[in-house]
């Protein structure tokens, strides 16, 4: 199965809320989805609830002048996602193909 790249462009993102707006609207998510870390992951990995399905990348761009808490987040997500897929497979061995990565 061929990954999809989705791309989002950081270059306009001033808080934290601008990061979670982009990923909501490049995952598919329900207007009424969560914003808080967890709810995310559980949406990507648990399935069913986003448009967007797996395989897929989401590649974060334009980073170099991202305000610290800002970048920090993207960073923290791109960790989390990456510890989720592999506590995933290791503990029920399904592989959920989502990568998350940084450029700048």
């Amino acid at each position: 199965m061929t990954m999809r790249e989705i791309e989002l462009d950081a270059s306009s993102w001033k808080t934290v809320q601008d990061f979670r707006l982009a990923l909501k609207i490049a995952i598919g998510a329900p207007e009424w989805h969560g914003d808080i870390m967890g709810a995310f992951l559980d949406s990507i990995f648990g399935g069913g609830m986003n448009a967007l399905k797996p395989p897929y990348v989401i590649k974060v761009v334009t980073t170099a002048k991202l305000v610290p808490d800002v970048k920090e987040m993207v960073h923290d997500f791109s960790s989390a996602i990456a510890r989720t897929r592999a506590r995933r497979l290791a503990r029920v061995g399904e592989d959920v193909a989502v990568r998350f990565e940084i450029e700048n």
